[in-house]
């Protein structure tokens, strides 16, 4: 039994043998198999580290500790791979999108290896997708003067690192296009080079039209009227009838105020578009702007047919009908936009204004009312609601709105002013005066504040006061001529005659043309005895304007006492033609018509003078000795006996009683 069991226990381990044999050799040939295959992948993948220099390079890194050295990295780009060493450089544009797939050292399996590009990704950016455009937005606007200049851009970089430690370093060179430059210029971040970018993008590509209009319209708006200019004249070069052309050359025009130039440019528009209820608008603006105001009527009505709602054309074509005098179609216009943007001011104040010209004053004071309302710092509306009661008589009220007024506003002369002539209707003159004096101080030439002030006192003949307040007046209006000749009358009436003659002479000086002054000056030099200058200041009195008929009295007046008969006559004519009915002046020129021998005239004249003045003697007595001249004694007598009517110590009373004696040695005679 023992014999059979060992038999059975060696046949068993025989076969185990026979077996086992070859299962070792299988496994051996798998593990030689494996072997090589690594070899091989390790030879693809790390092929130079089996090279004589790849060898050395890993027995100095992995044995040795030194750092290793940086061959090449492949890079997909756009899908297409490439393969960049140290010596090269990396060129991309803004489309470029790529991955630093591997890196080449003498590092084993790329242990410790750290890929950086400047500018982009993270601290690792191997394996990484990146997108170009963001290092090109960045450079650009690091260096944007550099670019701007036409330099190179300053190149980036993609750094090997190991542990940290840099080994190697690929230039990346950026490439600029065209679209660089829009999108850099697009950047609201960038409006501070936005035209010098387009300017940039533009020189890349010159043919482009839509890129030269854009530049035109980033002049037109940075207030650069010339360039714009010029870019819409070069896209119309190439392209005569761009509508976007063709509309910003226009508006460039209309900032010039140019307006002769801009409505061809518009009217071209009209023409290739009818349709265009935007350029009629225009075209009608334009219009208006040239007095054109018909043609303004024409084209902002076309524009309403094509679009009706629009409001503000509303309100345009109502003040083109107020131009041409069409009052009531513009009120309706104003009404219409006044409904539709009742809360516009400058169609309320239109539609006020134009209600107050057709006399409906009510409607035009409910609506100053609602500017006021609606506005209570707006010294316009108070204004115009002052001047809306003032028409009407309501004193009362107008102060109260020129007040408010002139607390929106407190240093505008003119409201100051006119709170003064209301204060004068109210007859608060205190008040008027005080006003009147602020007036001048806020605006020094008026003359009509100055005027005004002077009539205050000269209304009183209180000259003295005259003189203190124009003298202090002077000191803050000290080149209004106005003050000076008021100084001189005033000065005058208190008979200081230097004083007067220095400043009515002061008047002149600072330009004054108002010819009374020097024919005031003349009763200056008159009752100083001093003749000559006297005739000298009439005659230079004469020549410089339209004199009042005061000095116009008083200019004849001396040229008659200097025996400048001539001159007095014209000075008389002028005095007729000014005041009609002013029997002086024929008075006047029927007795220089006689000294000068011509009697006819000299009836003619004292004829019309007794007609406007029935009580003057002087040309009653005249009268009958010209008709006795001319020995129409009948009414030579009738002439006398109306002098002795009004004055019985008329020299006429001599000359009655020898006409008549004369009258009968007549008839006796025949």
């Amino acid at each position: 039994m023992d014999y059979y069991k060992k038999e059975e226990r060696r046949e068993r381990r025989q076969r185990r043998e026979k077996t086992g044999r070859p299962m070792i050799l299988v496994g051996a040939a798998l593990i030689g198999v494996l072997i090589l295959v690594g070899a091989v992948v390790l030879i693809a993948v790390y092929g130079e580290i089996f090279t004589v220099k790849g060898i050395r390079g890993f027995v100095r890194v992995n044995l040795l500790g030194k750092t290793p050295a940086f061959h090449y990295m492949d890079i997909e780009r756009n899908g297409k791979e490439e393969r960049v060493t140290a010596a090269e450089t990396f060129t991309i544009t803004y489309r470029d999108e790529f991955i630093v797939k591997s890196v080449s050292t003498d590092s084993l399996f790329e242990k410790n290896i750290t890929v950086d590009v400047d500018g982009l990704g993270g601290a690792n950016d191997l394996k990484v997708l990146l997108k170009a455009v963001e290092l090109v937005d960045a450079t650009m606007t690091a260096s944007v003067k550099e670019a701007l200049r036409g330099r190179p851009l300053p190149q980036s970089a993609i750094r090997v690192r190991y542990n940290q430690q840099e080994i190697g370093v690929v230039p990346v060179r950026i490439e600029l296009t065209p679209q660089d430059w829009l999108r850099f210029a697009r950047n609201p971040a960038n409006a501070k080079w936005q035209a010098q970018a387009l300017e940039k993008a533009l020189a890349m590509n010159p043919d482009d039209t839509a890129l030269r209009k854009t530049l035109a319209e980033q002049h037109l708006e940075t207030g650069k009227i010339d360039q714009a200019i010029a870019q819409y004249r070069a896209v119309l070069s190439r392209k005569a009838d761009d509508m976007t052309a063709l509309a910003g050359l226009s508006r460039c025009y209309v900032e010039r105020k140019d307006y002769a130039r801009a409505l061809p440019l518009t009217r071209r528009i009209t023409e290739l578009n009818p349709k265009d209820a935007g350029a009629h608008a225009i075209a009608g603006f334009l219009y208006g702007k040239m007095g054109k105001w018909n043609d303004a009527v024409t084209h902002y009505g076309t524009s309403l047919k094509l679009k009706p709602d629009d409001a503000m054309v509303r309100f345009s074509l109502g003040g083109a009908y107020e131009k041409t005098g069409k009052l009531a179609p513009a009120i309706r216009e104003y009404e219409t936009a006044h409904k539709r943007m009742p809360d516009d001011q400058r169609v309320t104040q239109a539609l006020a204004d134009a209600y107050r010209k057709a006399g409906r004053e009510q409607d035009a004071a409910k609506l100053y009312a609602t500017l006021a309302r609606k506005n209570t710092k707006d010294p316009n509306a108070y204004a115009a609601l002052a001047q809306a009661h003032g028409r009407k008589g309501q004193v009362k009220e107008e102060i109260e709105n020129y007040r408010k007024a002139i607390a929106a506003q407190p240093r505008d002369p003119i409201l100051r002013y006119n709170l003064g002539v209301a204060y004068d209707k109210a007859k608060r003159h205190k008040e008027a005066l005080a006003e009147y004096e602020k007036a001048l101080q806020l605006k020094p030439d008026d003359t009509d504040a100055a005027a005004r002030i002077s009539e205050h006192y000269f209304r009183g003949r209180r000259y003295r006061e005259a003189v203190e307040a124009l003298n202090r007046i002077r000191k803050t209006a000290p080149k209004n001529p106005r003050v000076y000749a008021d100084l001189g009358f005033a000065y005058g009436e208190l008979k200081q005659y230097r004083d007067a003659e220095e400043n009515y002479k002061k008047a002149l000086q600072l330009g004054s043309s108002d010819p009374n002054i020097h024919l005031n000056l003349a009763a200056i030099y008159e009752k100083q005895g001093r003749t000559k200058e006297a005739a000298k200041a009439v005659e230079k009195g004469s020549k410089s304007g339209k004199a009042t008929t005061e000095a116009l009295e008083r200019m004849g007046a001396q040229q008659m006492k200097a025996k400048q008969y001539d001159a007095a006559l014209k000075t008389y004519r002028q005095l007729a033609a000014v005041e009609s009915r002013r029997g002086l002046a024929y008075a006047n020129m029927g007795t220089i018509y006689g000294i000068k021998g011509q009697t006819e005239k000299a009836i003619e004249n004292l004829k019309l003078a007794v007609r406007y003045d029935k009580e003057d003697e002087g040309s009653w007595f005249a009268l009958g000795e010209a008709y006795e001249k001319k020995k129409m004694y009948k009414e030579a007598l009738e002439a006398y006996k109306a002098a002795y009517q009004i004055n019985p110590e008329s020299r006429a009373a001599e000359r009655i009683p020898q006409l008549r004696i004369r009258m009968l040695e007549d008839k006796h005679r025949e």
